[in-house]
């Protein structure tokens, strides 16, 4: 499945305010949870807390990329959200975060949470990608930035 087709609306915001990276995970688990694509917060929040404390997950270039593998995780998705204001994130550049793209895969053999990583992280790397994702004001810009990247 192409990226673009796992984009969920309800999964997308633009100007999240959150306080810290503690909250901003807290919310977006939140926002997994109402869409239904995990059955338990707490479970799920924890598995993303757990992952964290294993490697912090910011890659740079003001971007997060929390994931969790989880039993709880009914469907493979990932959100896409403009932080209000950037936020610490224990980055790998040492910048704050303003960006966090969180995946959620369910707990199975096929490792999807594996390709997921891997196509963001090359498409990510590209500079136009990047920027156009960050700028980005509606969904519809956003699927069509993803449909505009050829996947491997």
């Amino acid at each position: 499945m192409q990226m673009a087709d796992m984009i969920d609306e309800r999964l997308v915001a633009f100007d999240l305010d959150a306080k810290n990276k503690e909250d901003a995970i807290q919310k977006v688990c939140r926002m997994m949870y109402d869409a239904g694509k995990v059955t338990d917060y707490e479970a799920y929040m924890t598995g993303v807390k757990n992952r964290e404390k294993e490697f912090e997950t910011g890659m740079g270039n003001g971007i997060a990329i929390p994931h969790c593998k989880n039993d709880c995780v009914k469907d493979a998705a990932f959100s896409l959200i403009k932080l209000k204001e950037p936020i610490e994130w224990g980055s790998l550049d040492g910048e704050p975060v303003d960006y966090v793209i969180m995946l959620a895969a369910p707990n199975s053999s096929d490792n999807v949470h594996l390709s997921m990583l891997s196509k963001l992280a090359v498409s990510l790397m590209d500079d136009d990608f990047r920027d156009s994702l960050k700028d980005a004001t509606d969904v519809d810009q956003i699927i069509n930035i993803f449909q505009s990247r050829k996947e491997e």
